[in-house]
């Protein structure tokens, strides 16, 4: 029996086709775009359904390509956007004042053992000079009163500094952690675009390995309908013999 491709326009047999309703509903929008008359009494021919298919396939692959360059781009914006908002440890913290960079030498230098030794040696020099060597006329006799009092003087001089040096380096620690913490929410943020990427894409590619699948499937079918009308008419050639 003939029938009209609807897409050709040519008479072929109706082993050499396949009705409009045994097309994948994906590969009837895909003729339906091609093809606007295309509808529920088609026939098409299996010659132009196979170019047809290669189309489908080659526009397929360009979508692919499309949305992988689109990432890319998505990818490129987000990292020139992100390299724009370089984070900056320094950016918040305004230049000390000579009175803070003081604090901090001064600090600095009585945590250390220079300061221990040095403070160490000038008590025993004092102590040795006022009991041994000036004897008599000592600047500071045995209890040493004038020794307690320069003592007392430094440490209460020296417990503001070093509490000026700690506030400051508080501060420096605050800004530290506050630095770590947008680090972590930075590297959240690329994690979190990193599986929004890994999920599109392995979503993209089940959709098109099972659409792959499918149309294998298709041309399987019709290609096995083919070798059976060619089975069937070369045995009807063969009975007529």
């Amino acid at each position: 029996m003939k029938h009209k491709c609807s897409i050709t326009g040519k008479l072929v047999d109706e082993s050499e086709g396949v009705s409009w309703q045994q097309i994948r509903p994906s590969i009837q929008d895909f003729l339906q775009a091609e093809n606007p008359g295309l509808g529920s009494g088609s026939f098409v021919s299996f010659t132009a359904l196979n170019e047809l298919m290669r189309t489908y396939m080659a526009n397929r692959a360009e979508q692919e390509r499309k949305a992988q360059k689109l990432l890319h781009q998505l990818d490129k914006a987000y990292t020139e956007e992100d390299a724009r908002k370089s984070l900056n440890l320094d950016s918040d913290e305004r230049p000390p004042t000579f009175g803070e960079r003081l604090a901090d030498k001064i600090a600095e230098f009585g945590g250390s053992w220079t300061f221990i030794v040095f403070f160490v040696s000038f008590m025993l020099v004092w102590i040795l000079a006022n009991t041994w060597f000036l004897k008599n006329k000592a600047i500071d006799p045995y209890p040493f009163i004038l020794l307690n009092l320069m003592l007392s003087c430094l440490a209460a001089l020296q417990a503001p500094i070093i509490m000026m040096s700690q506030n400051r380096q508080e501060d420096k620690d605050r800004v530290h952690a506050e630095y770590d913490f947008r680090v972590n929410l930075k590297a959240e943020a690329e994690i979190r675009n990193l599986h929004e990427k890994l999920d599109h894409l392995l979503t993209h590619q089940h959709e098109n390995m099972s659409e792959l699948f499918h149309l294998n499937l298709d041309m399987m079918q019709m290609m096995q309908q083919r070798i059976d009308a060619l089975a069937e008419a070369t045995q009807k050639n063969t009975d007529k013999q």
